[in-house]
């Protein structure tokens, strides 16, 4: 076991070692953190997360959304965590948290401490590895493009500064 959480901790390290690394790199634009979250798949924008965290302790806040986790003491200071596939919608559970889910720390640039709660990470990937797809027009305004990758499976580019100003994201009082 303890061999298993040393593997799990040096990947998630060179996970946040290789997303500070791409962050400065010219190409940037063209990376994105691929995510699961409830049965979709999604890319962000480096720029956006600053950190990518194992799930924290998170301390329930009564009478709020079913989508708001709660707050979570992070080196001092107070996240508000979302379960990301539930306040999109594509699920209408509580997440179940296990060894791969992973909190999203939305970059301090956006002035909220917020953090979203994932299924698992896919890594990082370049848009180049995908086939970009026509969007529909019933798509979410925070989705910001749809790709498909070699194995055919649909993934959606999220736009974190447009989910954050949602009215809804900002108001978690029930």
């Amino acid at each position: 076991m303890a061999k298993s959480r040393l593997n799990l901790q040096a990947y998630q390290q060179g996970i946040l070692e290789r997303l500070q690394q791409v962050t400065a790199e010219p190409e940037a634009n063209r990376s994105r953190l691929a995510v699961y979250a409830g049965s979709e798949r999604y890319l962000l924008d480096l720029r956006d997360i600053s950190e990518v965290l194992p799930v924290p302790t998170i301390q329930a806040v009564p009478l709020v959304q079913p989508w708001f986790m709660g707050m979570a003491n992070i080196r001092g200071n107070l996240y508000a965590i979302t379960d990301l596939a539930r306040f999109l919608g594509v699920s209408q559970q509580a997440a179940v948290i296990t060894v791969e889910s992973r909190v999203l720390i939305v970059h301090g640039d956006f002035g909220i401490n917020a953090g979203f709660l994932i299924d698992s990470l896919a890594g990082l990937r370049s848009l180049d590895e995908f086939k970009l797809l026509n969007m529909v027009a019933d798509v979410p305004s925070h989705v910001a493009g749809r790709y498909e990758d070699q194995q055919h499976y649909q993934w959606e580019v999220l736009d974190i500064a447009l989910i954050l100003e949602k009215k809804e994201f900002l108001q978690v009082a029930a």
